[in-house]
């Protein structure tokens, strides 16, 4: 519904201006032929990627590898006073929303922001505080946002010039030179983590031309590097790739994965070698399994996880106990990555009770039975938590100066009796059972917008748009009305969300 605000006309109340672009978009001319290395042709997106995170695993390996809780922990104060902020700071509340605008609440807030309308209105204030929930348990899982860090396509060098310890990474503004991390998500090995050499190639300019965001890895050797990295390929992976200065001076890497245990391949017949019953009997267990969970790869990321918490508190004085509790996570590694494979290989991979924990760190909030970590994943852990408790302040339902307009009597009149009637038919639409309660609800909102405008959407509209305005107005009233009435400031969404 149209609306004037800071003396502009918007629409359906989120004032819904065409979206500034933050992303720096560049066209994608060539594709990069991997034809040499007997590859698919691999795009890179011609988007820039959208922020890079740490992770639960990512912060152990990183761990492991020298760099100290402190750093974290740094990270986490800053992204929980960036958190706390948004209610007041335009700019970190559409940094904020800008990550969550495939959602409904970030992409109105987002909006709502764009358009001028005030931090303290109260449906805005709503969606920030979903947003900070949803910002403050990412955080409490170990996503810490990361600084030059970013997500990018990896493939093989066309121009087989790159030797094993380099890479060639093409960001926004060209090709880039320098230390970098690589790692490639779930990796679990020591060394998964990768410290490599971004140099620059001036033969793939005339290859990708203005394809941007990609990582190009060496093919010498007889192993790839990208194979050295949590048993990776060419085939479109994506890699973590940082250059944070202060996190790659203070990481150490260690040996690469290379496998130790295997899990045996399974026994293959043909199917001309079955009978008819005996082939129907397979495949009807093929059937089964594609669609029944495999609780070995949570087995053994949940016991990696476990036996890498205990490692990282651990001092040097216990080096025995150290030292067996590696060989462990080396086997539980080596089947994890049997169980990513399983699908294509057809190997059933089982997890030796040995190996498995009878407690996990409390930070995984699983529900069995868990013991109090006391490292740096579950001290994040605690301090968000003990974050979260504190008390929010409660948003005052109030109108905001500029919509203070007066709306004719007829028009009040006639949008309390349709909001009434809306909230009847959509409480009984919302109480139906199956997939069709959402259709049943978007009915209802068609109804609606078919009342406000005489059509589906504004722009096909053929009423006064005057008409169309003072409508909006009463709506905006009506609405906040009754969400002040009955102290509840979620009922004033259907101004902004629903026509």
């Amino acid at each position: 519904m149209p609306i004037s605000f800071s003396g502009e006309l918007c629409n359906d109340l989120c004032c819904s201006f065409p979206c500034q672009h933050f992303l720096f978009v560049l066209a994608l001319e060539r594709a990069i032929s991997m034809d040499l290395c007997g590859r698919d042709t691999v795009l890179f997106s011609s988007h820039k990627p959208k922020k890079a995170h740490l992770s639960k695993t990512l912060i152990a390996l990183l761990c492991y590898g020298g760099v100290p809780r402190e750093y974290f922990l740094e990270i986490l104060k800053n992204a929980l006073e960036e958190a706390q902020n948004i209610y007041s700071d335009e700019i970190l509340a559409l940094k904020a929303t800008s990550n969550y605008e495939d959602l409904d609440y970030g992409s109105i807030a987002k909006s709502m922001i764009l358009s001028g309308v005030p931090l303290s209105e109260p449906h805005l204030q709503c969606c920030l505080s979903m947003v900070t929930k949803e910002e403050k348990s990412g955080l409490r899982g170990g996503k810490l946002p990361i600084s030059d860090s970013f997500y990018l396509i990896g493939t093989a060098d066309p121009t087989e010039t790159l030797n094993r310890d380099e890479v060639c990474i093409i960001l926004d503004h060209g090709q880039i030179v320098g230390e970098v991390l690589v790692y490639r998500n779930p990796g679990l090995h020591f060394g998964d983590i990768h410290k490599l050499n971004a140099v620059h190639i001036k033969e793939l300019d005339e290859i990708v031309g203005n394809a941007k965001y990609g990582i190009f890895f060496s093919i010498k050797g007889e192993r790839s590097v990208a194979n050295e990295i949590a048993n990776g390929d060419f085939d479109g992976d994506v890699y973590w790739v940082s250059r944070n200065r202060e996190l790659i001076e203070k990481f150490s890497t260690s040996s690469p994965w290379k496998r130790i245990y295997s899990t045996p391949n399974p026994v293959s017949r043909k199917p001309s070698e079955f009978s008819t019953k005996e082939l129907e009997l397979k495949l009807f267990e093929m059937f089964l399994e594609t669609r029944m969970p495999s609780y070995s790869m949570s087995a053994a990321s949940d016991s990696w996880m476990a036996h890498m918490d205990r490692l990282l508190v651990l001092g040097d004085s216990y080096a025995s106990e150290k030292e067996a509790i590696r060989e462990k996570m080396l086997h539980l590694i080596d089947l994890y990555y049997d169980t990513l494979d399983a699908p294509k290989s057809g190997k059933k991979v089982n997890i030796p009770k040995d190996l498995k924990v009878d407690k996990l760190p409390h930070f995984m909030a699983k529900e069995r039975d868990s013991y109090h970590s006391k490292s740096v994943l579950g001290e994040i852990y605690d301090i968000v938590v003990a974050y979260e408790t504190k008390t929010t302040p409660l948003v005052e339902i109030e109108k905001i100066a500029c919509f203070s307009i007066k709306v004719p009597d007829e028009c009040m009149r006639v949008w309390r009796k349709r909001y009434n009637e809306y909230r009847a038919d959509m409480a009984e639409a919302l109480s139906s059972c199956g997939e069709s309660k959402n259709d049943l609800a978007n009915e209802v909102i068609k109804k609606y917008k078919q009342l406000l405008y005489g059509a589906d959407e504004l722009e096909e509209s053929g009423m006064n748009l005057r008409e169309i305005y003072d409508n909006a107005l009463a709506i905006y009233h009506v609405c906040y009305d009754h969400a002040k009435a009955v102290s509840d400031v979620r009922k004033c969404g259907f101004t902004w969300r629903d026509i």
